[in-house]
């Protein structure tokens, strides 16, 4: 069962994946985090009227990373109050479900985007690869950083399968690229991580993205 350790380390991780999400860096929070624990914080922000985190999740339709989904998710939910558990409740039934991520509609070539178009059954499907995705250089980079162990399963692929899977692993791009504009700068180690294909595929089984720490709590044990 996850530990207030571990929801600290949640809470950590949740300022930047907001920032990232949202473009908005609430520094009060990661200060507050730092000086009076996760849990603390949490617990302090359900007692008040909803912050302005919270409406600006809800205006990139990212309300999965609001205080209130992660208390009621399951995961961390143990570490509540009943009282608690109701008021993050009742809140989230109140936003629209538009505003939060949507279910993929089934599985898609990964590191690809459709160009939009339609085709006949049978036809060639056409996909336009990513740019950065498909960058030797931001893979690379991303790579001696990082390793090859996969970010959320741990999986390597030399050790499992030995000479042969020396060096392979697919890398996902942790900022929503539609989000992105045409003069963004592609940071290979903040912006890139190494997932094996497996994970790769869950990541994408919603819109947008799943996070890796959202994936990794959802796995179980062998």
């Amino acid at each position: 069962m996850p530990t207030e350790a571990e929801f600290h380390q949640e809470m950590l991780s949740l300022y930047r994946r907001t920032g990232v999400a949202t473009g908005y860096w609430p520094s009060y929070f990661l200060r507050s985090v730092r000086q009076d624990g996760g849990l603390a914080v949490a617990k302090r922000l359900l007692a008040k009227p909803t912050s302005k985190g919270f409406e600006k999740l809800e205006e990139v339709k990212r309300m999965d990373l609001s205080i209130e989904y992660l208390a009621v998710e399951g995961h961390y939910a143990h570490l509540f109050t009943p009282e608690e558990l109701e008021i993050a409740r009742q809140r989230l039934a109140r936003i629209p479900r538009s505003s939060f991520p949507e279910d993929s509609a089934g599985p898609r070539t990964l590191g690809e985007v459709d160009d939009g178009a339609t085709y006949e059954e049978g036809a060639t499907h056409r996909v336009l690869v990513n740019r950065y995705e498909r960058d030797a250089r931001a893979r690379a980079k991303c790579i001696e950083h990082h390793g090859t162990r996969c970010a959320i399963c741990k999986l390597d692929f030399e050790t499992r399968y030995g000479e042969i899977g020396q060096g392979f692993i697919h890398v996902h791009h942790l900022r929503p690229l539609g989000r992105l504009q045409s003069s963004y700068r592609l940071d290979p180690v903040k912006d890139l991580v190494p997932v094996c294909p497996n994970c790769h595929a869950m990541l994408h089984r919603r819109n947008p993205p799943y996070d890796v720490e959202q994936l990794r709590r959802r796995l179980r044990p062998d």
